[in-house]
């Protein structure tokens, strides 16, 4: 299932050193993340390949250096508010806007 994702994320994604591509969590090969950009829509995928479930993260605001978005997962009823910052063509940055916690994400290739 993993790869299946990745192969199709790779398909439609262009390797450029924007926030668009597949992430993998840096501390958890379980977790990936698909960023697809088109014009002003920003969508993101999430996937958890250890557990189920149903996550919902929608773009709130996004600017030239940061983007914000909403995150409900739908299983354990959390509801968390996060930025994202590109640290390079490599790395995101994943910040929790309530506790401060960071995930660091690494690009697939």
């Amino acid at each position: 299932m993993k790869n299946l994702i990745l192969l199709f994320s790779l398909l439609f994604f262009k390797p450029d050193p924007t926030i668009e591509g597949v992430w993998q969590v840096e501390n958890n090969k379980e977790n990936l993340l698909v960023v697809y950009v088109h014009e002003d829509n920003i969508q993101f995928y999430n996937y958890h390949m250890d557990k189920p479930f149903y996550i919902l993260e929608e773009v709130d605001s996004a600017e030239s250096s940061h983007i914000h978005t909403t995150y409900q997962d739908f299983i354990t009823n959390d509801v968390m508010w996060y930025t994202y910052t590109l640290k390079n063509d490599d790395t995101l940055i994943r910040q929790c806007d309530e506790t401060d916690n960071l995930t660091i994400f690494k690009r697939l290739k």
